[in-house]
Parts: C-alpha cells; structure tokens; sequence
C-alpha cells in the first residue's frame, strides 16, 4: 500500500498552522487507536471543536480527566441538558452500574438524534463480546437519526467491531501491543510487517489516517504544540470584586 506523507486534504499546511481534518458530517463515525500519551484524546478533542458551533456534541467522560471548559458539564443519563448548552460532558458516577449508565445515555442521544458523540476510552464500556444496548444501537442505527460518533481506545483488539465497520475514518497513533498492531493493520489493508514498518517510522505524536470510503492511508504530522498548549491549559478565571455586602461585581 502507497502511504501519502501529508495530510488529509489537498489544501496546503504549514507546521504551525491549525491541523487540517476531514469535513465531519453530522453521523459520521470516526475511531482513534494509540497507547497513553500518543497523542489520540488530543487529536479527538482538536475535531470536537472544529465542528459547528450549533451541532449538539457530547463527551463520554468516562475517567472525568477531559478538560473541556466549553463544555456543560452533567452526570445524570437520564437527563441530558439540551436545552442549557450545545457542547455537554457526561462524566459516569463511578459508585454505580457503568452500563446501565452507558446504556440510558445512549438510548436518550439516539432518540433526541442530531448529536456528534465522542466516546473516550471506549475500552472501559465495550468489548469485542459485549456492548451495551444502547451504544449499539448507536453504532448500528445511529446514521438515521444523525447521530455521529468519534470512539478513543487504546486497545483495539477488545472492542466491539462496530466500531470500527461503521467508521468512515480509522486514525491510529503508535501502538505497543501485538494483538492490537494486527488488528489493526487488518482494519487498512496491511500486513503486519507493512503496518510495523510504517509506525515505526512516525515521530512523536505523529499518526496514520485511513479513509474507509476511498481506501486511502496518510501519514499526519504531530497536533501543533500550541494547539495541544491550548488544550491542556484552562483558561484563566478572571478574579471577582466583592463588595463588603457580599454581592459580586460584574
């Protein structure tokens, strides 16, 4: 397989510049694979905000370690705000069930509908021999009621499969598993050899994109530092003036 060294657009780029992405369409589906710290809950929260501004997007949370301050953070799955923000957190109560949690989110996206999903460590929710209901429901019915979804794992050797079979783009970073490089060196047409010999050669933070739809893989430069800066550092709180009755001045 011919691997392209630039990025996925014909548009030019420069090292500095914000990374150029696919065009997300409302219920796509999208599936980042790399070990920790390789750069992948970057990569998806960089394509969390290129989406439109009034497109209802929810993180899954699931280790509460995204930050997210655009977000409206909630934890209840049974009452997704809607109405109160476009960008939501989910953040599971890691004291109770995970799935029944899991579970009544997704079914609530998947009959609210025009909604983008990013699932991260979907490891900790699905394995390749068991989903939830409603995530695959999700996966499976969720174009119709333009639902998208972007899934982070780690491990994509025990995940479910439709994940990835409903991916329009596959996007792994470095991977240190064997089981996990065949699985996915499967996934984009690659022997084992040919996707090792390829990863190895990625420098820091840099990944592979496979387009699905046009069997096409791209090597990526590394997400900007001054993009993953902006990321990992909240915005300052501007101080509040209290006046000596106790009320705030604005």
């Amino acid at each position: 397989m011919t691997i392209a060294k630039q990025e996925p657009s014909t548009e030019p780029t420069s090292p500095d510049s914000e990374p150029i992405l696919p065009e997300i369409k409302l219920n796509d589906r999208v599936a980042i694979f790399g070990g920790t710290g390789s750069g992948k809950s970057i990569l998806a929260q960089v394509m969390f905000r290129s989406l439109p501004t009034k497109w209802w997007k929810l993180i899954i949370d699931i280790t509460d370690s995204i930050i997210e301050p655009n977000a409206l953070t909630f934890y209840d799955p049974y009452e997704i705000p809607w109405d109160q923000a476009y960008n939501l957190r989910f953040v599971p109560d890691i004291d109770a069930d995970l799935e029944e949690q899991i579970n009544a989110l997704y079914i609530n996206v998947f009959y609210h509908g025009a909604c983008w999903v990013w699932l991260d460590e979907a490891n900790e929710v699905t394995t390749a021999h068991h989903t939830a209901f409603g995530l695959r429901k999700v996966l499976l019915q969720g174009r119709k009621a333009y639902v998208g979804h972007l899934s982070c794992t780690p491990r994509p050797a025990d995940i479910s499969k439709s994940i990835v079979t409903q991916s329009q783009y596959l996007i792994t970073f470095a991977l240190v598993d064997y089981d996990d490089r065949i699985r996915v060196a499967r996934y984009i047409g690659m022997t084992a050899d040919e996707f090792d010999s390829e990863i190895s050669t990625l420098g820091e933070h840099e990944y592979l994109f496979y387009d699905v739809a046009y069997r096409s893989l791209y090597r990526v430069p590394a997400v900007p530092a001054e993009v993953v800066a902006a990321i990992l550092t909240p915005p300052a709180k501007e101080p509040k003036l209290v006046k000596p009755d106790g009320d705030v001045l604005t």
